[in-house]
Order: structure tokens, then C-alpha cells, then sequence
């Protein structure tokens, strides 16, 4: 039977408020402090989840059930589709998550004190008890019976819950906060001084995206309380938008005129009380009284808010002020401004308004009252807060055991602080992590400028002393040494460190991605990591190339490739994003650039990524254009000569000030656009120029304000000929991806990989990349078991770790490669044996070569990368996955589905298609479009591409009965 467009205007809504679940989320994780965020966003899930099935099981029965005296219902538990109408399975749905909005809300204003298991018994009181019963008084005939509630037979009128949900949220709130008191170190320790200290916000930004999602869900909170016609639609959703909209601006002129400022809360907080304010009048009122029922919104948050601080109250995400204090404004302003015929209210407004009050007084003694009495008992049993202790950590850690990366930062620090003795401290910021940052941060400061003032000193005594300048000048040359020395160390010790788990990161994510049954939106979650885990790649490559600069060891990798593959590479890459800003990349090439050179291409792709990233960055409008031409003598006859290649980089941006163009290249340095967008580090020109200037150029620009900036660099090169290419290089051939290898081909030896690390997420990656493929495999955690595998399994390949206990992976591959006696049998082949390493250093690749090595692969490596070293030095093939192009070509013809499609189709078996899509049955569609697919398979997969969209209308419109 056809759907009701009224059930589904309602389900549509139900989605919406549903959006409001993950608003809140993020707006109090970013409200709150850092180490706190993870216990709020758990709180949030756990409170959806606990609200759905109470209010399945009883809050329904309770608040929508056949009225007992106008108290509470008493039917409809354990809510079943079997013994309802599809209509009131909606309205099911839909008020269901106004009982998770309603709970919700109290795990903001109580959090970074609450235990989760005493959150877990708010949860269930005000999703069980408090909130059904004040929706059975208020809205009991809104539902399928047709009794009404105590406050609904005085004349109560609460539209969209500004009452029953946000009051209750914000009462239950204040119940809480008061039993479990405030946040240690929030109020002075004088009972008698309301002076707080502020525990700012953590992630502003992820707040103002909870504030967005919360705004869109709550177009449905409202529209789906009204009448569904469009003129109340209409009115209803502009309403909310305005008064949304007055809260914040009214808000923030009056915290502009005390603070002297736009605090962010300020603006946050305004806009919610807006959108609370009119929720019980959404749909009866003017859109210029919306205005201004929302600015008195905003100013009702900011004198409640003022009134906690007073009475000591730590709220903390202020959402007793915002929800409570708008929820009671709202509720008044039905009867003081609502429109009495579209509310269908028959008393005076006086009357209207003593009735209002009344229900404000109901919901007081009831959500705060109960509430309160409840947790008091409860607290007596077991405290429900938690210890100063695990206050102090926060509660990501207490509470769930999360580490903190910050945290374990600030343990390190304070080592280096101990070992060098500093005296100096700065005072200790109590609330904040990044307090604790800054005091570590300072130390280090101090350290440098007392390292500062000696070298002055030393200076003045070598103007002195010149007859012990020459013994001192060789001193700190020592000292120089040893300090290159240590720096070498830490280079290597801190790249093995940081590239070792984004190789576990890196590897996993591609193993996932691997899978031909992953949904698409796992797929763009692993997408996702893939990109994350590439770009702090590339930060780590960034920081450890600084240091490498510094210390002077930095090399050159040459190679022979195709130089125009890699524009074509790197065109791919940007286009999107120049296409997204609406400018114009292009690569323009001069027609003696020869196509293959001699050079170190991962050095040239950075530099063009680098200056690409930033001509698009700071480009709004016009176009990017690349330019590539030889600048010396370059003749067509002779393809293997030395050339100097020039490389340009123009955009139409913002331009770079004069007096910013000497400091471009400095390290950490970034210009007036570059500190405006926030992103980057200041390193990548430095790199930049350094990686062409071991190339055998330098890197210039030109740029004029407003007016746009030319990147200029030029490299020695050389031509290689076409003939030298091998013709795997030349020829196009398909791409072959991790995912498109599915085994080992059939009728070859099975070959025998022996995988050696200590670090067992190392091993398992690798377990489970190649075992599905077909190779037999085995495992060692140290060299010693590596050996006596080797002896007794004899192994065709071996894949290295380096840094391992017990015996090293250097020592085990001399001991294999070796001709020692007694390690040998049967005259066996020697294994291949492929190192992988965390090194960050070029030179290191010569080293471990010379170990014995047959090749050498740094970690993280790519999937791809590894299959292929492994065919190099075994000779084995695979079998690919069929190719996926000629599907490509036919998910293109999806598209193209007209009336004309259905003509080979029988006339009956299109009258079942067209009677299960009205009645949505898509059972008995899918079974239908597989009987059209022993017809027109095409045609098949066109109808499912567009059932799986929802484009129902679509197709019944190109139906020949229609």
C-alpha cells in the first residue's frame, strides 16, 4: 500500500533529531577539557543507547499509553510493529529521540566528575521515570490515545518540548550538579566568594560543528511537531531559524558590552537558547516576535549562567542556562505572545500564562525533585563521583583506560628537565594540558637563553684570551662532533620510533582495503586513516629532513624516470582541489623537455607537491599554472646530454609582502597568508630549497601583493634515451593494486617466507598479508629463533627486521649468509633475504646492503611495493582479480535508463515491479529485478542502482502505465 507522505515527512524529521545526537556529542567534547573528551563522547553513545531500549520497553508504555487518572499510561510496553498501525510505529520512532535528546543534555553540564556507571543510572531514571511521565502529561493525546494527560486537561501547551524535553534535561541537570558538586579548583575555597577560575574549552572548532548539526536536527525537533502543511512548515522552520539567530547576536552584544569581546561560548551557547526559546511556540507566532522570543533567549542564558557562578553551580557547558532557563522562558512566551487560534487555546492570556507557570512549577518538583532524592539515596550506597585523583588525570584515563599523547609527551619532557638540573619553573597551569605544555615548553626556553648568556660570556673571554683561542676553537669542534653525533642517534633512534607503529598504522589500513566485501563507508573510513596516517608521514619526513639538513646528511637518490608520468602524476592529484576552488591548473611543457631524466625523483615530486600546496592555498580565484622548459643548449639529436631544467610555479594569489620575502626560506617561518589559515608547519620551503639546491639550483620567487607569486627553481639533469627504458617503463600498462591480487598463480612451487621482528603487530600485518595469497609461512621473534628456523625449515626468503633483542638482525644475516660450518645442510640454497628497517637515512641503505642483504624496504612501506620486491627476487606471479573496466563502462550506461528501456520487458512481470515499489517491498523488488536480469541484465543493474538511491518515483514515472 502506498506510504502516508505524513509518515514519512515524520520519519525524515525523525533522522533529523536524530542529527542532534552527534551535535551534541561534539559540542560538549570540544566545551570540555581534552582529557576529559573521550569519557563525554562515550557518555553521549551510551545515553542513546540506554534511552532506545528503556523507552522501548517502558517510556512509550508510560507516557503514550491508555491514561490512568491523567498520570500515566498503561498499555504499550515493550513497544511491538505486530499489534500497531505503520503510523504510530513512527510517531514510536520519532518521540523516541526526543526521550535521547532530553537525557542527553545532562552529560555536558555534569561532566569531568561523574562516574560512567553513576552516568549510566542517570541515563536510566530520566529515560524511565522522569521524562515518560512528564510526557504523558503533557502530550498524551499527541500519540494514539485518545485520554489526555493532567496538564493537557488544564490547557498546558508545550509545541516541540521546550518543557518536557529541554527543562527536564536541564532540571535533571541541576539535580545532578548539586548531589555531586563542582570541579575541583572551578570556585575560590571561601564558601563565601562566588570568584571562579576558568577551565577553558578544548577543540572550539569541533563545538562549533556540534552547534551546526544540533541547528539542522533542530528543523526536525520543531517541523515535526507541527501540522505537516506547508504553510506551518514553512512558518515553523523560519521561525527556528530566526530565533536561533537573534539568541546568538543578541548574546554577543551583550557579552561584548561586559567582556570587550566575542567569546566563542558566548556566540555557541546564544544561538542554542534561541533555539530553545522557541520550541514551545514554534509554529503560533510571527517570524519578527521569533526574533524576538530568541534574542530574550539569549539574554535569559546569560543571566542564568551569571546566577550558577553566583551560587557556586559549576555547569559545564552551561546547559542548565541554555536549556532550562530558555526551556521556561519559551514555555511563558505561549502566553504572552502565541497566536491563541493556531494554539487552540480557549483561555485569556492571563489565564494561559498561570497555567504555563504551573507547568513550569509540575516539571520543577518533579524532574528536579525526584531526581534529586534519587541520586541522594543512590550516593549514599556508592559515591557517584569520582576521586580527586582520577579528576586530576582525567577521565579518559581513569574512566577508560585511553592514553593520552600529550601526557606521555609531558613525561618525556619532564626527564630532559630533571637530567640537565634546571632551577627555573613557571607556574603550573591546573586545568589545561596544554598548560602543562607550555610550563615544559618554558623550561626549555630558559635553558636556551641561559645556554645564550654563557655563549656571550665566551665570546667576551675569547676576545680576551686570543693566545687560547686556538685550544679553545678545537674544543668546541669536539664538541661539535659529539653533538652531530648525538643528533645522527637521534635521528635514526626517533625515526625506527615513529615509523615502526605508522608501519602497523599504514599496513593494517591497506590490508582492510584489500577486502572486495567492505561496505563504502568502511571504505572511506579506511580511506581515511590511508590519507591521515600518508600526511603525519609526511610531517615526520618533513621534521627528520630538518634535522638531517642540520646535521649535513642529506643525499641524493638518482634515478632514471619518466618526468612527464609525474607531472601527469601530480596534475591527478591537484585537480580536484583546484576544480573545488574554481581555478585553473595547468601544466604546460616545452617541446624539447626530454621525457626521461637522470635525477632523484622523490626530492623533485616534494618540491612540486610543496609549491602546488601553497599556490593553491592562498589562490582564491584565476588559475595555477606549471611550467616546465629546458634553459641550456638542448638538441633534439642528442637525448643524453646535461640539461638544467627550469621549473615555474605561478599563481594569481594573495602575493607575499616585500618585507616577508627575505625571511620565505627561514625555518618555521610563514608569512602574514600562511599564519591566517593556521595549517602547516613553516618547513616546507625550507626543505624545498635545500632538495634543490643538492639538485644543483636554487629556489627563487617573485611576488606582488594581490596581484599573485612565481616559484622558480632549476635542476641539473640528464637526458636518458628511450632505448636505455626498459619497455615495462615505456609501454602503458595496467596498474596493478594490492586489491587486485587475490592468490599465487596456479602451478608453482609454493614459496616458504620466514618473517623475523620482535614487534608482533609487525609480524601479524605481514601474516595476514601474505598468507591469504598463498605462501607458507613462519614467524621469529629475535635472531636466535630466526636460525634454528632456518636451519630446520629452510626458508626461500626472509624478511629482516634490523633492531631486534638478543641477537640483531646484522648479526643473524652474517650468520646465514655466512659459509660457517655446521650451519649449512644438504647443500641448500641460501635464502633471499629483504631487510625491513624504520631507518630515516639514504646512507644507512649502503650499510645494510653491504650486511648481505639481497634489497632493502623502509617502514611503512606499501603493499604493492613488497608483492613486487618479492617477484623480483622469487619469480613468483599472481593472480589478479578480473579487470573491473568493462564494469566501470556499464555502471556509466546506469545513467542513461528512459522510458524506452522497459519495451522487452513482459507486461505482467512490469505490473509487479511497479505494485512492490508503492508498497516498498523490497523483497519482492529484488526478486523481480532478477527475473529481469535473465532478460536484460544491464537493465537490472540500472533498477537496483536507483532502489539502492531511493529514487522510487523515478523509476514508477518511466513505467509505460504511467
Amino acid at each position: 500500500m502506498p506510504i502516508n507522505s505524513n509518515s514519512l515527512w515524520l520519519i525524515f524529521n525523525t533522522f533529523l533529531v536524530f542529527v542532534m545526537q552527534p551535535g551534541f556529542m561534539c559540542l560538549e567534547s570540544g566545551l570540555t577539557r581534552s582529557k576529559n573528551s573521550i569519557n563525554v563522547a562515550i557518555k553521549n553513545l551510551v545515553d542513546l543507547g540506554i534511552s532506545i531500549l528503556i523507552f522501548w520497553a517502558v517510556g512509550y508504555g508510560i507516557a503514550f499509553g491508555s491514561s490512568r487518572l491523567g498520570i500515566f499510561g498503561a498499555d504499550r510496553f515493550f513497544f511491538s510493529p505486530e499489534y500497531f498501525s505503520s503510523e504510530e510505529m513512527v510517531f514510536f520512532l520519532f518521540q523516541m529521540m526526543f526521550c535521547s535528546t532530553a537525557t542527553t543534555i545532562v552529560s555536558g553540564a555534569s561532566a569531568e566528575r561523574l562516574k560512567f556507571r553513576a552516568y549510566v543510572i542517570v541515563t536510566a531514571i530520566i529515560s524511565g521515570l522522569i521524562y515518560p511521565f512528564l510526557a504523558h502529561w503533557a502530550w498524551n493525546s499527541h500519540g494514539f490515545s485518545s485520554d489526555f494527560g493532567y496538564l493537557e486537561r488544564l490547557g498546558f501547551i508545550d509545541v516541540a518540548g521546550a518543557t518536557v524535553v529541554h527543562s527536564v534535561g536541564g532540571w535533571v541537570s541541576l539535580a545532578v550538579i548539586l548531589v555531586v558538586g563542582s570541579r575541583t579548583g572551578r570556585f575560590d575555597r571561601s564558601s563565601s566568594s562566588s570568584k571562579f577560575r576558568g577551565i577553558y574549552a578544548s577543540n572550539l572548532p569541533f563545538s562549533v560543528l556540534g552547534v551546526m548539526l544540533i541547528w539542522l536536527g533542530w528543523f526536525g525537533f520543531n517541523a515535526g511537531s507541527v501540522t505537516p502543511t506547508i504553510a506551518s512548515i514553512s512558518l515553523t522552520v523560519l521561525n527556528t531559524l530566526l530565533s536561533g539567530a537573534a539568541g546568538m547576536i543578541c548574546a554577543s552584544l551583550i557579552g561584548w558590552q561586559k567582556l570587550k569581546t566575542n567569546k566563542a561560548e558566548v556566540l555557541i551557547n546564544g544561538s542554542l537558547a534561541g533555539l530553545v526559546s522557541i520550541t514551545a511556540v514554534c509554529n503560533a507566532v510571527h517570524p519578527v516576535v521569533a526574533i524576538a522570543i530568541g534574542a530574550v533567549g539569549g539574554a535569559v542564558m546569560l543571566l542564568v549562567s551569571q546566577g550558577l557562578i553566583y551560587w557556586r553551580i559549576d555547569d559545564a557547558v552551561d546547559a542548565i542556562p541554555v536549556h532550562l532557563g530558555g526551556g521556561i522562558w519559551g514555555t511563558l512566551a505561549v502566553a504572552l505572545v502565541g497566536n491563541p487560534d493556531v494554539l487552540n487555546s480557549e483561555s485569556s492570556r492571563v489565564a494561559q500564562l498561570l497555567i504555563q507557570l504551573w507547568g513550569i512549577i509540575v516539571c520543577g518538583l518533579w524532574a528536579f525533585g525526584g531526581t534529586w532524592i534519587l541520586l541522594q539515596l543512590i550516593n549514599r550506597l556508592m559515591p557517584l563521583r569520582v576521586s580527586l585523583e582520577d579528576e586530576d588525570r582525567g577521565l579518559n584515563v581513569s574512566e577508560h583506560y585511553a592514553k593520552s599523547a600529550v601526557y606521555e609527551m609531558l613525561r618525556v619532557m619532564e626527564r630532559q628537565a630533571s637530567d640537565r638540573d634546571l632551577s627555573l619553573r613557571v607556574p603550573e597551569e591546573p586545568f589545561t594540558e596544554i598548560g602543562y605544555v607550555a610550563r615544559h615548553y618554558n623550561q626549555v626556553i630558559d635553558s636556551l637563553e641561559a645556554s645564550h648568556q654563557q655563549l656571550q660570556q665566551f665570546n667576551i673571554e675569547l676576545e680576551q684570551k686570543i693566545k687560547q683561542r686556538t685550544a679553545e676553537l678545537s674544543t668546541a669542534k669536539e664538541k661539535a662532533e659529539i653533538a652531530n653525533q648525538a643528533k645522527s642517534t637521534f635521528i635514526a633512534t626517533m625515526s625506527h620510533e615513529l615509523r615502526t607503529p605508522l608501519n602497523a598504522i599504514l599496513g593494517f589500513a591497506q590490508l582492510m582495503a584489500r577486502s572486495q566485501n567492505l561496505p563504502k563507508a568502511e571504505q572511506r573510513q579506511i580511506g581515511i586513516i590511508n590519507r591521515s596516517g600518508e600526511h603525519l608521514l609526511s610531517l615526520i619526513n618533513n621534521v627528520l629532513d630538518l634535522s638531517k639538513m642540520e646535521a649535513e646528511q642529506l643525499d641524493l637518490s638518482i634515478s632514471q624516470f619518466d618526468l612527464s608520468a609525474l607531472l601527469d602524476d601530480l596534475e591527478q592529484m591537484f585537480i580536484l582541489q583546484a576544480a573545488s576552488a574554481n581555478l585553473n591548473l595547468s601544466f604546460t611543457i616545452a617541446p624539447l623537455t626530454p621525457r626521461y631524466i637522470l635525477a632523484d625523483e622523490r626530492k623533485l615530486r616534494q618540491v612540486l607537491i610543496n609549491l602546488l600546496n601553497n599556490a593553491l592555498k592562498f589562490t582564491s580565484q584565476g588559475k595555477v599554472e606549471v611550467r616546465i622548459f629546458p634553459t641550456l643548449n638542448m638538441e633534439a639529436d642528442k637525448p643524453d646530454q646535461l640539461i638544467l631544467l627550469t621549473f615555474e610555479v605561478e599563481d594569481t594569489g594573495e602575493g607575499i609582502a616585500p618585507e616577508e620575502l627575505k625571511h620565505l626560506f627561514e625555518p618555521f617561518t610563514q608569512t602574514k597568508s600562511g599564519r591566517k589559515s593556521q595549517e602547516g608547519t613553516g618547513l616546507g620551503l625550507t626543505i624545498s630549497r635545500k632538495f634543490v639546491q643538492l639538485m644543483g639550483g636554487d629556489l627563487q620567487v617573485q611576488s606582488v601583493v594581490d596581484r599573485g607569486s612565481i616559484f622558480r627553481f632549476e635542476i641539473q639533469t640528464q637526458a636518458v634515451p628511450s632505448e636505455q627504458i626498459p619497455p615495462s617503463e615505456i609501454l602503458p600498462n595496467k596498474i596493478t593494486t594490492p586489491q587486485s591480487i587475490i592468490a599465487l598463480a596456479p602451478n608453482q612451487p609454493q614459496p616458504r617466507i620466514l618473517i623475523v621482528d620482535d614487534r608482533e603487530l609487525n609480524r601479524e600485518l605481514l601474516l595476514q598479508l601474505l598468507q591469504p595469497l598463498g605462501f607458507a609461512l613462519c614467524t621469529a621473534v629475535d635472531g636466535v629463533e630466526a636460525i634454528a628456523l632456518w636451519q630446520s625449515w629452510q626458508p626461500d626468503l626472509i624478511l629482516m627486521d634490523l633492531k631486534m633483542p638478543n641477537l640483531s638482525g646484522e648479526e643473524t644475516i652474517k650468520i646465514i649468509k655466512s659459509d660457517r660450518p655446521g650451519y649449512l645442510k644438504d647443500n641448500r640454497q641460501i635464502p633471499k633475504i629483504i631487510a625491513l628497517t624504520a631507518s630515516a637515512l639514504e646512507t644507512e641503505r649502503v650499510q645494510i646492503m653491504a650486511m648481505g642483504c639481497d634489497d632493502f624496504l623502509r617502514k611503512p612501506f606499501k603493499t604493492d611495493e613488497l608483492l613486487l620486491m618479492m617477484t623480483k627476487h622469487l619469480g613468483v606471479c599472481y593472480t589478479y582479480a578480473e579487470d573491473t573496466e568493462d564494469n566501470t563502462a556499464e555502471s556509466l550506461l546506469l545513467l542513461a535508463l528512459n522510458d524506452h528501456a522497459f519495451e522487452e520487458i513482459s507486461h505482467e512481470l512490469l505490473l509487479e515491479l511497479q505494485q512492490s515499489i508503492m508498497e516498498i517491498d523490497l523483497d519482492k523488488i529484488k526478486q523481480i529485478t532478477q527475473q529481469i536480469g535473465q532478460e536484460n541484465k544491464l537493465l537490472a543493474q540500472t533498477i537496483e542502482q536507483h532502489i539502492s538511491n531511493f529514487e522510487y518515483e523515478h523509476i514508477l514515472n518511466l513505467l509505460p502505465f504511467n
